[in-house]
């Protein structure tokens, strides 16, 4: 197995570890700005932050109008996506690049 194959693994381990820093940064801004909200999500689910991880792929932040949840959401988005992006690159790498 090539070594530049790990470099996919290094991104996808990094964004493991930052999707538990800025999911704390969006449940701390409705904690602290909509609680009530916050309160409506996580009662909305039997597992701890379930409800949480649904409201961030969800619409439902665009009604509050707080554009620094609004961006810490975007950004959480971006780090899934980034993930899945290098999730998918190692199996594209060995096929195409591996022996």
């Amino acid at each position: 197995m090539p070594v530049y194959i790990l470099v996919p693994f290094g991104v996808f381990f990094a964004c493991c570890l930052g999707q538990f820093w800025l999911l704390k940064r969006v449940r701390d801004a409705l904690i602290d700005r909509h609680s009530d909200e916050f309160l409506r999500v996580e009662r909305s689910s039997f597992f701890p932050m379930g409800g949480l991880y649904r409201y961030v792929y969800g619409n439902r932040h665009k009604a509050l109008n707080d554009p620094e949840l609004s961006k810490r959401i975007r950004d959480l988005r971006l780090l899934y996506a980034l993930a899945f992006v290098s999730w998918l690159a190692i199996p594209v790498g060995l096929i195409f690049f591996g022996t």
